[in-house]
C-alpha cells in the first residue's frame, strides 16, 4: 500500500526518524527500488524547502493595524499598533469627510526629532487625537493610517503615501542645507539675532512664492520657523555662539536624515506625486462613528 505525501511530510517535520522508518518498511513490502526512493525523497525535501521559505517570508513581512477609540473626554483618537518585528519610524494619518474635505498629519522620527513615542517598538501601540473636523458628525468622518515606514527602510500600505512620507525627508534635508548656506557666511560679521530673524523671514517669503501649495510646503515653513524662533528668543544676545551652535544643529539634523533608511539617493529616484484624496469607501471599522459606538456599548455594559 502506498503512503500519502502529506502524511509523510507531517511526520518528517515532527518525527523524522519514525517517518523514514515507516517508509522503509513500506518499501520493503512493496519492493520499490532504492532509486525510486531517492527520487521521492528529493521531491519531498523540495516541498519542505518551499514551505519553510514561504513561512519565513510571511513571518518577516512588516505589518500594522489600527483602530479608532473615544476617550472619557469624548475626543476620538486613532490607535496604531506595530505587529512587525521592526520599529515603525514614520506614518501618516488621513481624515476625510463625506463633504470631500481631507486633512493629513505626518509623523516621522527623522523629520520631527524629539517625538518621544517614535519610533514605535514591535508589539506596542501609540494614539493620536483626531481633531481635523471638530463639530462634524462622526458618522460622516473617516480616519486611517494608509502607510507606515519601518526603521530598516521597508514599508507597508499604499505606495503613494509611502512616497509622500519619504518626499518630506528629502525636502527637509534640502532646506537644512539651504539654511546652512544662508547662515554660514554670517559667522564673524557681528550680525545681531534680530537681523538674522529678518533675513530668514525675507528668504522664506521669497521661497514660498515659488513653491506649489502642497503637502511639502509645510516642511519648508517648519524648517524656517525653527530657525526664526531660535534667534527670535535671544534678540538681546550679542555673541555669535548661538549662530555657531545652530549651524552645528543643522549639520547634525542633516546627517540624521542622510543615515535614515531608505537612503536619500534612493528616495530621490522614486516617483513622488501628490497623494490623491482618500476614498470615501473606508471600512466602517476605521470611522469615528465606529469608535463612538464602541464606547456607547461599553458604557451600556457597565450600566452607565
Amino acid at each position: 500500500m502506498l503512503f500519502h505525501r502529506s502524511e509523510f511530510i507531517c511526520r518528517l517535520a515532527t518525527h523524522p526518524h519514525s517517518a523514514v522508518a515507516g517508509v522503509d518498511s513500506r518499501l520493503g513490502r512493496t519492493g520499490i527500488m532504492p532509486a525510486v526512493w531517492t527520487s521521492i525523497s528529493r521531491r519531498i525535501l523540495s516541498l519542505l524547502i518551499l514551505c519553510l521559505s514561504a513561512q519565513h517570508v510571511l513571518a518577516g513581512s512588516p505589518t500594522y493595524h489600527q483602530s479608532v477609540a473615544v476617550g472619557q473626554d469624548g475626543k476620538p483618537s486613532l490607535q496604531l499598533t506595530n505587529d512587525s518585528e521592526v520599529p515603525i519610524s514614520a506614518f501618516v494619518i488621513t481624515e476625510s469627510s463625506s463633504s470631500g474635505a481631507e486633512a493629513r498629519a505626518y509623523f516621522d522620527v527623522y523629520t520631527a526629532i524629539g517625538q518621544s513615542d517614535l519610533p514605535i517598538p514591535p508589539g506596542t501601540s501609540i494614539s493620536r487625537t483626531l481633531s481635523a473636523f471638530v463639530g462634524t458628525d462622526t458618522s460622516e468622518v473617516w480616519a486611517e493610517v494608509p502607510a507606515v515606514i519601518f526603521k530598516d527602510g521597508s514599508s507597508a500600505g499604499d505606495p503613494v503615501w509611502v512616497n509622500a512620507i519619504l518626499a518630506r525627508r528629502v525636502r527637509l534635508h534640502d532646506r537644512l542645507l539651504t539654511l546652512e548656506d544662508l547662515l554660514s557666511p554670517l559667522v564673524g560679521t557681528g550680525i545681531s539675532p534680530g537681523a538674522i530673524v529678518e533675513k530668514l523671514r525675507t528668504t522664506l517669503t521669497e521661497a514660498l512664492k515659488q513653491l506649489p501649495d502642497d503637502d511639502l510646503r509645510a516642511v519648508d515653513t517648519m524648517a524656517f520657523f525653527d530657525a526664526t524662533s531660535t534667534f527670535d528668543r535671544v534678540r538681546q544676545d550679542k555673541s555669535e555662539n548661538l549662530l555657531k551652535l545652530y549651524l552645528r544643529h543643522l549639520e547634525k539634523h542633516a546627517l540624521v536624515l542622510e543615515y535614515s533608511r531608505p537612503d536619500l539617493d534612493t528616495i530621490r529616484n522614486l516617483p513622488l506625486p501628490k497623494p490623491e484624496r482618500s476614498s470615501k469607501s473606508t471600512p466602517p471599522s476605521r470611522s469615528l462613528d465606529a469608535g463612538l459606538s464602541g464606547k456607547a456599548a461599553a458604557n451600556e455594559a457597565r450600566g452607565q
